[in-house]
C-alpha cells in the first residue's frame, strides 16, 4: 500500500505509516503510552515538538481528510508544562517551511526553529547566545537529484504506482552550513567525534567513511568547544533536526547528539546539564 498521499497543489503527505499520522489527526487517536511518559524523570529536560507536516498543511490535504486533533501533544503538555514548546506556533503563519514532496521540514523552516530555540534557551536559562545570522538561498529542482536523503515521498518505496504531474521542490541552503548527513567526510582529526553509547570513541574505527543513517543513528555524536559557555547539554533527536545540526554544534563547551528518544541510562552516564529533546509530533508515542 502506497505510503505518499497526493494533496492539493502537488504536495505530497505520508499516509499509512506506522505512527498513523492521519488518524491521530482526523480520529482523535491517542497512542501514548503511560509508561514512555513515567520514563522522563531528568528535570531540567525540555522538550520540542515539531508539527507533523499533515497538520500544518491541513488545507493542502484532500478534501475527505479533516486534521483538527492533537491528543497526542496534549497528553506530553499536561507532563511537561512549560517545559514542553510547541513549535506549530513558531511555524503556523510561515509559508514554504516543510518540503511539498518530502515528509520533513526544510531548511527554512529548521532555521526559524534554531533561531527560537536560542531565544527561548537565553530566557529560560539567562543566557546570551547569538543567533547565527543567514540568508538563505533557494533553488527548485527534484529533491532526490541532491543525494541528500531527502524527497522521502516520491520514492518508488513509498508513491507505488502513482505519478506526479510535477516532482519539483524548493530546496533552501546556505553555502555557510555544511550539509551534514549524507555529506560529511569522516577523519582522524575530525572535530566531531563519534562514540558509542558506552562513550569510547570509536572515530578511528569509521575514517574514511561519510555519515549516513546507519552511522547517526548507531553512534553518540560529541562536539568539545573549549570556547563556549560551560554547560554539558544533551540533544535527543530524529530526522527533523538531523539536516540542521551544524547550526547546534558550537552552542556550547560540551554537546552530545543522540538519534534517538529520552534514556534516563545514557543521561546517568553523561550527567548533563541540560537535555533538550526535539521530536516530531507523530512519535509522540
Amino acid at each position: 500500500m502506497s505510503k505518499t498521499l497526493i494533496g492539493k497543489n502537488n504536495t505530497l503527505f505520508l499516509a499509512n505509516d506506522s505512527s498513523s499520522e492521519l488518524n491521530i489527526h482526523c480520529n482523535n487517536l491517542n497512542l501514548v503510552k503511560d509508561e514512555t511518559l513515567l520514563k522522563y524523570s531528568f528535570e531540567n529536560c525540555f522538550i520540542f515538538v515539531y508539527p507533523n507536516k499533515s497538520f500544518i498543511y491541513k488545507h493542502l490535504l484532500p478534501s475527505n481528510y479533516q486534521c483538527k486533533f492533537r491528543p497526542s501533544l496534549e497528553t506530553y503538555k499536561k507532563k511537561f508544562g512549560d517545559k514542553l514548546f510547541d513549535l506549530y506556533e513558531v511555524l503556523k503563519n510561515e509559508e514554504d517551511v516543510y518540503y511539498k514532496t518530502d515528509s520533513h521540514i526544510n531548511l527554512k523552516g529548521n532555521y526559524i526553529v534554531y533561531k527560537y530555540f536560542i531565544d527561548v534557551i537565553n530566557s529560560r536559562l539567562n543566557l546570551n547566545i547569538q543567533h547565527k545570522n543567514m540568508i538563505l538561498d533557494v533553488k527548485n529542482c527534484e529533491l532526490n537529484s541532491l543525494l541528500c536523503g531527502i524527497g522521502d515521498l516520491t520514492w518508488p518505496t513509498n508513491l507505488g504506482n502513482q505519478k506526479l504531474e510535477d516532482a519539483n521542490d524548493n530546496f533552501y541552503f546556505n553555502d555557510e552550513i555544511t550539509w551534514f548527513y549524507c555529506f560529511y567526510l569522516i577523519k582522524n582529526d575530525s572535530e566531531i567525534r563519534f562514540l558509542d553509547y558506552n562513550l569510547s570513541d570509536k572515530t578511528e574505527n569509521l575514517i574514511g567513511q561519510t555519515v549516513f543513517w546507519s552511522i547517526v543513528s548507531e553512534h553518540i555524536l560529541y562536539k568539545k568547544n573549549t570556547d563556549k559557555i560551560p554547560l554539558k547539554i544533551i540533544f535527543f533527536y530524529d530526522s527533523f533536526l538531523l539536516a540542521s545540526l551544524p547550526l547546534y554544534f558550537d552552542l556550547f563547551n560540551e554537546c552530545y547528539f543522540i538519534k534517538n528518544v529520552y534514556s534516563n541510562d545514557i543521561i546517568n552516564l553523561i550527567k548533563p546539564d541540560f537535555v533538550f529533546e526535539f521530536r516530531i509530533e507523530r512519535f509522540l508515542h
